[in-house]
Formats: C-alpha cells, structure tokens, sequence
C-alpha cells in the first residue's frame, strides 16, 4: 500500500495539519519533552545509586557476585539504551511532535530507532529484572515445595513471554526492512499496537504473579504484625513496576491508535522512561537493609528496641547484652526470617531486663546464662527466664523466692 503524503508550506509530510492549524517546522509544539528529560535524569541517577549499594554489598560485604548481580548489570545497560533512544527521540523532534509539524523525511528516519530498535531493546531489561528478583526468591531460606515450584511456573512465564515480545519485535514484518523503512509497500507486518499491548499486559501480569507468590508464607511466620507487614511491602515495592504497566497499558489502549501517533507517544515514551529505572531500583531492593545496616547501624535498631524495652508500674527496665558478653563476631549471627537471603532481611536480637521492686540482683558473675538462682552479699535470690527469638522456643529456668525478672 503505497504511502499518501501531502506538502504543507513546501514540505512533504505524512499527513495534512487540521485545518487552521499553523506549521511550524523550527519550533514546533511538544509534548512531554521537559518531563522526560527530567524523568530520565533523576531516574538514571537513582537507579545507579541503588545498583551501586547492591553491588557494594554482594561484592565487598559478602564477597561474591551471582549470577543475578550479572544479569542486573546487564539490566541495567539495556535500561540506559532504551532510555538513550527516547531521549534522542524527543530532542530529535520526533516524539512528542505532531506529525504534520514533521517531515517526512526525519520521520524516516527516526522510525529505525523510535520503533524497530526502541520495542527490540526494551524486552530484555524488563525480562531480567523479573529474573533476578525471581532469583532471589529461589534462594530464601526454609522454601515450602508450592512456594519452589510456583517460583520456577513464574520463571518459565517470563522467559516465554519476552522471549515471545522480543522474536516478534524483529520479525515484525516480511521482509524484516519493512519494519523500519516506510518506502517498501509490498509486505505485510503485524498489528504493533496489539503487540505493544500485549507486551504491558503480560509485564503487568508476572509482576502480580511475583507480588502473591511469597504473601502466603510471610502471614504464617511466628513474628509480630508490624514485621510481617513489613516483608510484605519489601516484596510489593519489588514488584512496583505494575503501576508503570498499568498505567503505560492504559495509554497504549487510549492513545495508540490515534492518527497523530506521534504526539501520543510522548507521555507513553516517559512512562517507559520510569519504568526502566524502576526496574534496576526494584531488583536492589533486597540489599538495601543489610547496606543500611553497614553504614548506619543505628538507623534500623533504635526504634526496634526502644518499643521492646518500654515498662509500666513501679518495675525498672533497662537493654543488656546477652548473659555473658556478645562478640563483635556473634552479632551477625544473628536471628532470621525463612526470607533472609545472605543478611538481606535480618530480625535484631533483643535483650532486656525488668527487675520489680523488693527484688534483689547480682551484678558480679551472672554470665554463665544457666539461669538458675544467684544469691547477692545480702542473700537475695533471683530468678531468670530466657526467650530465644531464634527458634521462637522458650526456657525456662529459676531458681526458688523473689520476683526479678530478665527476658534475653
């Protein structure tokens, strides 16, 4: 089907302005262009910034670097590519301008990058991100089967639908030229805006499907409320990009078709923008804890133990160390959840002390942690009780008369 161009104040363009409509070729109306240029930038700085922490922890705190870091780097690359050609695309005055404000000639020839090499380079940051966070799954601790098998049911969907977007993002058209040369007329090519549907659809669809997967495990852990809250907003801010998907499908469903396919790609083109730094941000999420907890230790700390070590009454309570003293070394070893992975998500080991009034206490050797009763210079006894987070397992211990109380 041979192309109908028409010549508007001498320049051929692909289609005629609405009537009344005054060209300008020099300084045309954008949009979206201003937003993108800030999105991309903040963006492309965050995304190297939580990238940088993750590797930082998997390389020098934990001394090696997985096969997820590699993929998240290649990620990452592919992430500044696509961001690349949509910001090439906006100062080259092809997105975010109507399409008779265009000649034709620049419309050719930003078609190659804008929608051929732009759809191509866009599936596989979005395929191994999916992956890594997927990776991260298969290695938490105490996996219940469902859990394992729906992780790798997961995988094989993501690996098939973008391995499906990016065959079909080549091979678009017969001859494949005909996917970014607009002279050839004789071939035939698939519904892209169909496709590019189907690509936001099934984005948005794996990254339900990795939200839901570990929410059944979380709400049958032994922790309190406030942290099993909290792993589940870890795992749904992992998988935020379905907003992005949403909202890109939305556009894609609305706008896409519209005649001045140009314009329209503006506020879809950022939003894809959004969406590449999300992904790099998302999968760097499980180290930021353990980063946290490296360079400011008592950021995470003091709010936890200062809700465990609040009293009522006449009774005095105060934070010890464990019976005998902690090592610097021991502190890592510290309690878990079936979700840490390498330190990613650790619970603190909490250690306080409620003595009652009429209560007598031993300050010189009480580090044997046999919890038995002591007696002080004044014939005091004491009686223990200790809590191991660690297993949620209780002993208990005592010796016979007053009321002091210790919780380790």
């Amino acid at each position: 089907m041979a192309l109908q161009l028409t010549i508007t104040k001498g320049v051929t363009t692909l289609m005629p302005p609405p009537e009344g409509y005054d060209v300008d070729f020099e300084n045309p109306q954008r949009n979206g262009n201003i937003a993108c240029y800030w999105l991309t930038g903040v963006g492309s700085v965050l995304a190297v910034l939580f990238l940088a922490q993750r590797l930082y922890v998997k390389t020098i705190l934990r001394g090696k670097f997985g096969v997820d870091d590699g993929l998240l780097v290649i990620a990452w690359l592919f992430s500044l590519a696509i961001q690349a050609l949509i910001v090439r695309a906006f100062v080259d005055k092809y997105i975010g301008v109507h399409v008779w404000e265009m000649p034709f000639t620049k419309f050719q020839e930003n078609y190659k990058f804008g929608v051929f090499i732009h759809t191509i380079v866009y599936a596989p940051p979005t395929a191994l991100t999916k992956m890594v966070l997927l990776l991260f799954y298969v290695q938490l601790q105490n996996q219940a089967s469902w859990f394992r098998w729906g992780t790798y049911a997961v995988m094989f969907i993501n690996i098939g639908a973008s391995t499906g977007i990016f065959v079909s993002s080549i091979f678009a058209c017969r001859p494949i030229a005909m996917g970014w040369d607009l002279t050839i007329t004789e071939g035939k090519c698939i519904d892209r805006p169909a496709m590019y549907e189907a690509t936001a659809s099934f984005g948005m669809i794996v990254d339900i499907l990795i939200i839901s997967l570990p929410i059944p495990m979380v709400i049958q852990l032994q922790m309190s409320r406030s942290k099993k809250i909290g792993l589940i907003l870890m795992f749904i801010l992992g998988s935020i990009t379905v907003v992005t998907s949403i909202v890109r499908l939305v556009l894609l469903v609305t706008e896409i078709e519209q005649v001045d396919s140009t314009w329209v790609a503006g506020p879809i083109n950022y939003w894809v923008s959004i969406e590449a730094n999300l992904l790099i941000i998302c999968a760097s999420l499980p180290t930021l804890r353990q980063f946290i907890r490296t360079i400011a230790p008592n950021l995470l700390t003091s709010a936890d133990n200062s809700k465990y070590f609040k009293g009522s009454g006449s009774g005095s309570r105060g934070p010890i160390r464990t019976i005998g003293e902690i090592s610097s070394r021991d502190k890592r070893a510290r309690d878990r959840t079936p979700y840490d992975y390498d330190g990613d998500i650790m619970m603190e080991t909490l250690v306080g002390a409620e003595v009652e009034e009429g209560s007598q206490r031993k300050s010189g050797d009480g580090g044997s942690g046999s919890g038995r009763g002591t007696h002080d210079d004044r014939g005091g006894i004491t009686k223990t009780r200790t809590a191991e987070v660690t297993s949620y397992s209780v002993h208990q211990a005592g010796g016979e008369a007053d009321r002091g109380r210790s919780f380790v």
